[in-house]
Parts: structure tokens; C-alpha cells; sequence
């Protein structure tokens, strides 16, 4: 198992003047710093421009610790946008992905998380309806599901009932709750005793079904099961 990193430390800064900026090999998009001829760190390019990093340049402490700050954000930054290449994130996810990786102090995170947020990147509302969307599509689930499974990522209870309101209706659920019956009993042949639709009613019951949807799915199910073997 690898052993988690830590925050990078910062380094001990020291007034001066920039002698020399160079080109990282393994990232281009990164560049070496060197002040009074001796390496200081390794900044991305964005970070280097907005603070016009340049041969000659005199800093100051005040300024390096300035431009450390922007490149601690800036990796911040980066990871979060990866993180979201895979699938879209609720503001908790994020919060918890950043904070798990120990690189990042709750002053970066709460400022990389407000500038998803301001840009779009992260939206609960959003995030909610297509959870529910998605779930409803390729795994369906009760509604008391969706609503825990929501609260687990940190929605808020409003954008959890509005997201339900919106995308679920009594129909879709009941769909959905046929299509995990379908599902489970495949081919078997089943006589639907009382044990055997006690079994069904449970299974939906974990998946969050209401018992009025799981009475309904069930007599629709067993009817036209009836109705195939006729």
C-alpha cells in the first residue's frame, strides 16, 4: 500500500532577484525557479505570468510566498478538475477528495471549491437531478434511497426534493421497481408462493421502494408472468 503524501512544505524564502527560469523536462507545462543561483521551486506557467516571474526579476519574501500560494492553489485546482473528467461531484465529494489527499490546507480547499462553484463546475442542484436521472436509468431506486444516497453527498434537503419532485413520479418508480423484478427473477420459474413473493417485497424493499409501490410492482409482476405461461 502506498504511503499517503503530504502537503508539500514550503520553502525557506529568501529576498533576491530571479537568475534563471527553465523549462521542467517530464512537465512543460511547468518551469524550475532559481533565485541568487540556486533553485527556489517548480511553478506552472499560469502561475509564473501572473506574477511576472522573469531573469532579473528582485523579490521579496513577501512576493515568493505570494507565488507559492498561487501554485499550491493552482495544483489544487488541477486536481479538481480530473476529479470531475471521471463524473460530476456534489460540493461534499469534492471537499472530502481534496481534503483526503493531505496536499491541500481548508484555506486552499474552501478557495478552490468556491471557484468550481462560481465557474459551474459544481453544482448540487444539478448534481441531484441527474443522480436521480441516472439512477433511475441504469440502477432504479425507491425514492428513500435516492433521498439517502443524496444526503450521503452532502445535497441539501431542498435540492434532494426538488430533484425528486422533478425526475420521479409514481409511474417511473413503478417501472423501475419492475425492471429490478425482471431482472432478479430472469429465467426462473417461479410459483409465486407466499415465501417467494416475500423474498421479491423485501429485495425492493432495500432498494428503497415504498410497500404500496412494492404491492403494485409485485401484482403487475405476477400477472403478466400468469399471462406468459398461459
Amino acid at each position: 500500500m502506498q504511503e499517503k503524501k503530504k502537503q508539500q512544505e514550503q520553502p525557506e524564502f529568501r529576498g533576491g532577484h530571479v537568475t534563471a527560469l527553465s523549462v521542467q523536462k517530464a512537465s512543460p507545462d511547468r518551469l524550475n525557479v532559481f533565485v541568487n543561483e540556486e533553485f527556489l521551486m517548480g511553478v506552472y506557467r499560469e502561475v509564473a505570468l501572473k506574477h511576472r516571474l522573469k531573469k532579473g526579476l528582485e523579490v521579496t519574501v513577501e512576493m515568493l510566498q505570494a507565488v507559492w500560494r498561487d501554485e499550491v492553489v493552482y495544483k489544487a485546482k488541477d486536481a479538481a478538475v480530473h476529479y470531475l473528467s471521471f463524473r460530476q461531484r456534489s460540493k461534499k465529494e469534492m471537499v472530502d477528495y481534496l481534503s483526503g489527499k493531505d496536499l491541500f490546507d481548508e484555506e486552499v480547499v474552501r478557495m478552490t471549491v468556491e471557484w468550481l462553484v462560481e465557474r459551474g463546475y459544481i453544482n448540487d442542484n444539478e448534481f441531484a437531478r441527474l443522480w436521480v436521472e441516472n439512477r433511475m436509468r441504469n440502477r432504479p431506486r425507491g425514492k428513500a434511497m435516492l433521498q439517502w444516497e443524496l444526503k450521503q453527498k452532502g445535497i441539501e434537503s431542498d435540492y434532494i426534493a426538488e430533484a425528486l419532485d422533478e425526475v420521479v413520479d409514481e409511474e417511473l418508480e413503478l417501472e423501475g421497481a419492475m425492471r429490478l423484478l425482471q431482472k432478479k427473477v430472469g429465467r426462473k420459474s417461479l410459483q409465486f408462493t407466499f415465501e417467494e413473493q416475500r423474498k421479491l417485497a423485501q429485495y425492493l424493499a432495500r432498494r428503497g421502494f415504498s410497500t404500496s409501490v412494492i404491492k403494485d410492482a409485485l401484482r403487475r409482476f405476477i400477472s403478466l408472468a400468469n399471462l406468459d405461461n398461459d
